[in-house]
C-alpha cells in the first residue's frame, strides 16, 4: 500500500506546485516533471535520491507559498450520468490492481525491470544498463522506470506490487485530463461523455499487451500526447479570442506547458520522439514565433536521450535512421503497413465500433470547427503514416510486429480521435 500513497501523493504535489491545474493534469506533470529532472540529474551523475529529496522541498516550498482557490465545481446534471458511467469501470480495475499482479512479460521484462534495475543502483548508467543484465531494449528511453523507480525506492521493496498502481495512476489521471480539456472545448458533457468512454475501451483498460493492468507504457505515451495536443488546441482557441473557464491559468501560457509534454514525449518511449516533432511542426502554425521555447525543449531533451544512449551498450532495438536507405528493398511490404491500422481499428474485442464512429465524426467535426478538426485529423494521419513507414523499412517480419505492435500504437492517437467525436457530438446535439 505504500506504492499507492507514493502514487497518489508525490506526483500529484509535483504537479500542482507548477501551477493551478485539474487533478489529472497534476498527476500527468508531476509524473513527467519528477522522470525528466531525474534523469537529467542522473545524466550528470547527481545522486538521484538528492534530486528527488531536492524535487520535493521545492515542490512543498511552493505550494505552501502559493494562494489557491479551492476547487468547487460539481457534476452539472448532464454529466453526472456519464461520470457514473466512467467511474464504474475505474473502481473494478483498482479491485482488480489490489488483488492481481502484474503479469504480462514484456511490461515486466522490458519497463519494470528497469525501474528496479535503477531503485537498486540508484543511478541511470549503472551495471544493469552496462551489460550485467543483458537487457534486450537497453536503449528504451526510462522516464517511466524512473517514476517507478521513485516508488520502488521510497517504499524500499522491489516487489511489482509497488509499481503496479502506476499504470492505473495514468489511465485515471489521462481520463481526468481528457474529461476537463475537452470540457472546456467543447462542452462539459462532451468531456464526461469522452473520458468515458476512453475508459471503457478493452485495448486501454483491460488489454494484456498495453492496458491498465499491464507494465506497458502506452497509456502514458498517449496521455502526454493528449496533453500537447491540448494545447494546440487551446492555443487556437485563444489565437481566435474565445472565452476561457475559471479553469484556465493564464500564469502558464499554453507555449511552455506545450514544450513541456514534448520533453516527456521524447524521455517516455521510443515513438515519442517522433510525435514530439510531428506535434513541434503542427505548433509552428500555432505558436509562430513562440514554438521557440518548445523546440528548444525538444531539442534538449532528445540530445540528453541521445548522450545517455551513447554511455550505454545497444540492445536489439532496431536502428530507424539506418533503416530509411533500405526502405527500397522493402516495398513488398508497404501492402502489410497499409493495411495494418485499418484492419486492427476494426477488431471489436479491443477497440469495439470506436474506430468507425471517429472515421464519421470526422467529416462531421470538419463542418462544425473547421480549425480543430483540421489539427486533430493531422495529427492521427501523421503519426499513422509515421508508423505505417517503419512498418515498411523495419527488419522485423512485418505481419508479426503488426500483431503485436498496432493495436498500442493506436492507442497514442486516441485524444485526437475523442476531440473529433466530441466536436461530432456537439453538432448532433446543435442540430
Amino acid at each position: 500500500m505504500i506504492g499507492l500513497v507514493v502514487t497518489l501523493v508525490l506526483f500529484p504535489l509535483v504537479g500542482w506546485s507548477i501551477g493551478r491545474r485539474s487533478a489529472g493534469e497534476a498527476f500527468l506533470f508531476g509524473a513527467g516533471i519528477t522522470g525528466t529532472l531525474l534523469f537529467l540529474a542522473g545524466l550528470v551523475h547527481i545522486p538521484l535520491v538528492a534530486a528527488l529529496a531536492v524535487i520535493m522541498a521545492l515542490a512543498i516550498i511552493r505550494i505552501a507559498t502559493t494562494s489557491r482557490n479551492p476547487d468547487t465545481r460539481h457534476p452539472t446534471p448532464d454529466t453526472r450520468l456519464a461520470t457514473a458511467v466512467m467511474v464504474a469501470p475505474l473502481i473494478a480495475l483498482t479491485f482488480i490492481t489490489t488483488i492481481t499482479p502484474l503479469s504480462d512479460f514484456d511490461g515486466r521484462a522490458f519497463w519494470v525491470l528497469k525501474a528496479k534495475g535503477i531503485a537498486h543502483e540508484r543511478a541511470i548508467d549503472g551495471p544493469f544498463f552496462r551489460g550485467a543484465t543483458l537487457d534486450p531494449r537497453n536503449h528504451y528511453p526510462i522516464l517511466i522506470p524512473l517514476d517507478g523507480a521513485v516508488i520502488l525506492g521510497v517504499s524500499h521493496d522491489l516487489d511489482d506490487r509497488q509499481i503496479r498502481w502506476l499504470y492505473l495512476g495514468f489511465l485515471l489521471a489521462f481520463a481526468l485530463l481528457v474529461r476537463e480539456r475537452i470540457g472546456r472545448l467543447v462542452s462539459p458533457a462532451a468531456g464526461a461523455w469522452s473520458a468515458a468512454i476512453l475508459v471503457w475501451l478493452p485495448q486501454f483498460a483491460v488489454e494484456g499487451e498495453g492496458g491498465a493492468l499491464s507494465a506497458y507504457n502506452d497509456i502514458a505515451l498517449a496521455a502526454f500526447a493528449a496533453g500537447a495536443f491540448f494545447e494546440l488546441v487551446d492555443g487556437v482557441s485563444q489565437s481566435r479570442g474565445l472565452a476561457v473557464s475559471q479553469d484556465f491559468d493564464a500564469s502558464q501560457p499554453r507555449d511552455r506547458q506545450f514544450a513541456l509534454w514534448l520533453a516527456f514525449l521524447v524521455l517516455t518511449k521510443s515513438e515519442g520522439l517522433p510525435f514530439a516533432l510531428v506535434l513541434l511542426i503542427i505548433g509552428a502554425f500555432v505558436f509562430r514565433k513562440r514554438i521557440a521555447i518548445p523546440a528548444i525543449a525538444t531539442t534538449i531533451a532528445a540530445i540528453a536521450l541521445f548522450v545517455w544512449r551513447a554511455r550505454i551498450p545497444a540492445g536489439d532495438e532496431e536502428d530507424i535512421l539506418r533503416m530509411l536507405p533500405t526502405v527500397f528493398c522493402k516495398l513488398p511490404n508497404l501492402g502489410y503497413a497499409i493495411a495494418a491500422f485499418p484492419r486492427h481499428m476494426l477488431l471489436f474485442p479491443r477497440w469495439g465500433l470506436f474506430w468507425i464512429a471517429v472515421v464519421i465524426a470526422a467529416v462531421v467535426a470538419l463542418r462544425v470547427d473547421r480549425r480543430m478538426a483540421t489539427i486533430a485529423i493531422s495529427v492521427i494521419a501523421a503519426m499513422l503514416a509515421i508508423y505505417a513507414g517503419v512498418y515498411t523499412a523495419t527488419d522485423w517480419v512485418v505481419s508479426d510486429l503488426i500483431a503485436v505492435t498496432a493495436d498500442r500504437l493506436l492507442m497514442h492517437v486516441i485524444a485526437p480521435a475523442l476531440m473529433l467525436i466530441a466536436l461530432a457530438g456537439y453538432r448532433t446535439k446543435s442540430i
